[in-house]
């Protein structure tokens, strides 16, 4: 293609082409927005990159061609300005999704913050325009561990919601995930307390002995406790339950968790012993089926904070030193079941759990579990690998119920 004076005249012979400019910039069709030297020359280069490629037969998108050939020069793209406005518009609509999914409050504040905190960062470090790059996601976990000094599992979580979060906002804005090529920290295994058997039985006596007893508190805490353990609910189910959840005629007696964990409902079993407790229960109250099944002493709904009251008190009085609460005896729950049974698909069916590596926090082993592994070992030299007897060291649920002995102590 011949020069002309409208084009900058390209000089083969290099690797790169060689520009000579216009002899005056009016001559240059866009000499009214490049008003300065340095403007011209850009534009011209630019304009000479698309007719070097259009002549060696490229077939490319023009804007395609000329990020190449920034690239090639070693132009580095500024860091996106969009991230401060991106992430907090999509924090909104971020949120709204977790509440359309009927996600917990728990779990909507901990994204909140999570996300908040990593915004107040890039704006106090000056970095709030990096935030869709490795380096600048970095720098911010390193400030957030020296800053806070969390726990391993409360850092693991912060790390999976920015993750999960911002991996959201870069698939849907065309923008490149800083996520993507980091590794999670491992995943740290957290086991929870639990109660033996004889504490179990402790906490209930203490139940029955308050410092100061008010008409139907007794038999409420008693009640309470019982079903904790007995069911493995969590706290929000339990105080959630109405009377029309509850089936307790029959010979499968069973509660409905309306919304379980991740707004799941499911069915859950109930001990024959338990279901006869709670309609004792329901009769002395006179309740009806939208009246709460647990309630505080003035008739309202139990609040979290009386649950609380509850347990602690029984604790304390039983002289438990362990940190007991509702989800200590959803621990104990399951570990008795596992205890009893060995099954922990079982566990994971009975507590709600729809993946079977959660329930690995259950599986605390006893030290009389340990002792007679290590006498079983010894006992059957021949390899027979049906377990024997002593190896569990409990009854079997056909023969014991769920939990062996402990609704005895209702009556």
């Amino acid at each position: 293609m011949p020069p002309s004076p409208e084009t900058p005249n390209l000089k083969p012979g290099s690797p790169r082409a060689t520009i000579e400019q216009p002899s005056s910039p009016s001559d240059h069709p866009l000499a009214v927005v490049a008003s300065s030297a340095a403007d011209r020359v850009a534009l011209g280069a630019m304009q000479a990159a698309l007719e070097v490629a259009r002549e060696t037969g490229e077939g490319r998108p023009p804007l395609e061609i000329l990020a190449d050939s920034l690239a090639d020069l070693g132009v580095r793209a500024p860091s996106p300005t969009r991230a401060a406005p991106v992430l907090a518009a999509d924090r909104d609509a971020w949120l709204r999704r977790l509440r359309s999914a009927e996600r917990s409050a728990s779990s909507i504040n901990a994204y909140r913050f999570a996300i908040d905190d990593l915004l107040a960062w890039g704006k106090s470090s000056g970095r709030i325009g990096e935030l869709f790059e490795e380096p600048a996601i970095v720098d911010y976990l390193d400030a957030y561990r020296t800053r806070c000094d969390p726990a391993p599992a409360t850092y693991h979580r912060r790390f999976i919601l920015l993750r999960r979060f911002i991996g959201w906002v870069s698939q849907c804005n065309g923008l490149p995930d800083p996520f993507s090529e980091l590794q999670a920290p491992p995943k740290p295994r957290h086991e929870g307390e639990w109660l033996t058997r004889e504490e179990f039985a402790r906490l209930l006596d203490a139940a029955a002995r308050p410092r100061r007893a008010r008409p139907g508190m007794v038999q409420r805490d008693r009640l309470v406790l019982l079903s904790l353990a007995m069911t493995g609910l969590r706290r929000s189910e339990l105080i959630a339950l109405d009377w029309s959840d509850v089936t307790l005629g029959g010979d499968r007696p069973s509660l409905l968790v309306r919304r379980g964990k991740g707004g799941k409902a499911r069915r859950q079993p109930l001990p024959t012993e338990l279901a006869a407790a709670l309609d004792r229960w329901r009769r002395e109250r006179g309740a009806g089926p939208s009246d709460p099944v647990f309630c505080g002493l003035a008739g309202g709904r139990l609040q979290p904070t009386i649950l609380a009251g509850i347990i602690r008190r029984a604790t304390v009085a039983a002289g438990i030193e362990k940190n007991v609460t509702a989800h200590t005896l959803r621990h104990t729950a399951a570990t008795w079941l596992r205890q009893a049974t060995g099954d922990t698909r079982l566990v994971a069916e009975y507590l709600g759990h729809a993946d079977l590596s959660t329930v690995a926090r259950y599986a605390h082993v006893a030290t009389e579990e340990l002792h007679a592994a290590a006498e079983a070992l010894a006992d059957d030299p021949r390899g027979d690998t049906r377990p024997p007897s002593h190896l569990t060291g409990f009854a079997s649920p056909r023969s014991a119920g769920v939990h062996p002995g402990q609704l005895a102590a209702w009556d």
